[in-house]
């Protein structure tokens, strides 16, 4: 055994060490992803861009002294987001976004703090307390500025609906909802300033994904260099014929079958197991030879 390897690694391989359960995040393969590493990354540069004009808006309703930032973005699904709530504990806005629901979920608390922080007022309530009807309606109309301006930033429409602190409550209000597209756009929003710092978490539905550059890109003209010494299989073939299953099985080694009439028999061309043209057959010198009447492969294919 190598003396210098610790006893941590060593239980490490061994398995001894436990892993974080946030170390690999689960994959539900009926749902294909929709979006793309590169489609993500374009979408976080775009609602990073809009960001400031959603902070001069803010500002201009006296919801100034407030910093936004993007933290994470991700795809997720409907009801991943309902399940992960708990039975009390939270705010949640439901929107309307070209007539699918959407919703922004902020910690009660955190809100109640941004929202004394921006009337310039002490604290009015116990830490634990639930958000007054009055705070439900600040907590709403500060939000609906947030998720407005990044919803018009990703070509969607938006409008407020009812907002819930109960997920029986919610629950129902999904379940009542017609059905539609299950999947969601999770973004993740920070909020800062006045000593307050929180974060906003938003699923918007409808955001169609941006073809990937490189799908945008045209054709390369010719096959890249270092594909040049690569080899191929080309196969010729000469004809084909169907047979009773009967006559398969009654062959035997020195019976003839009849393909085609002599030289006249166009053979099939195959490169790599794909159709490339047809060719005619002959003879140059003692070896079998053909000759490509035409082709129907390209350098890029």
């Amino acid at each position: 055994m190598n003396p210098d390897i610790s006893q941590e690694e060593v239980d490490a391989l061994l398995g001894g060490e436990e892993r974080s359960v946030d170390a690999v995040t689960p994959r539900d393969f009926t749902r294909p992803k929709r979006f793309s590493a590169e489609q993500l990354e374009q979408l976080s540069k775009q609602i990073s861009s809009c960001l400031p004009a959603v902070e001069r808006a803010m500002s201009a309703q006296g919801s100034g002294g407030f910093e936004l930032s993007l933290y994470h973005t991700e795809e997720t699904t409907r009801d991943a987001f309902v399940s992960s709530l708990e039975e009390r504990g939270f705010f949640i806005q439901s929107v309307s976004l070209d007539g699918a629901a959407g919703w922004v979920q902020w910690d009660p608390m955190e809100a109640r703090q941004a929202i004394e922080q921006n009337l310039g007022c002490g604290s009015t309530a116990g830490a634990d307390a639930p958000l007054s009807d009055l705070e439900r309606s600040l907590a709403s109309d500060f939000v609906m500025l947030i998720v407005t301006g990044v919803a018009n930033e990703l070509g969607i429409s938006v409008s407020a609906d009812a907002d819930y602190i109960e997920r029986r409550l919610l629950q129902a209000s999904v379940d009542g909802a017609p059905g539609g597209d299950d999947q969601r756009l999770s973004i993740t929003l920070e909020l800062s300033g006045c000593g307050l710092s929180s974060k906003l978490y938003l699923y918007l539905p409808g955001v169609a994904p941006a073809a990937d550059a490189c799908s945008e890109g045209e054709a390369p003209s010719s096959l890249p260099s270092h594909f040049d010494d690569v080899e191929v299989p080309v196969i010729a073939e000469l004809a084909s014929i169907e047979l009773p299953l009967e006559g398969v099985l009654a062959l035997e080694e020195g019976d003839v079958i009849t393909l085609g009439s002599g030289r006249d028999t166009t053979a099939r061309l195959v490169v790599d197991g794909r159709p490339a043209g047809s060719a005619s057959w002959g003879q140059d010198g003692d070896r079998i030879a053909l000759t490509l009447l035409d082709l129907s492969i390209k350098s890029t294919d």
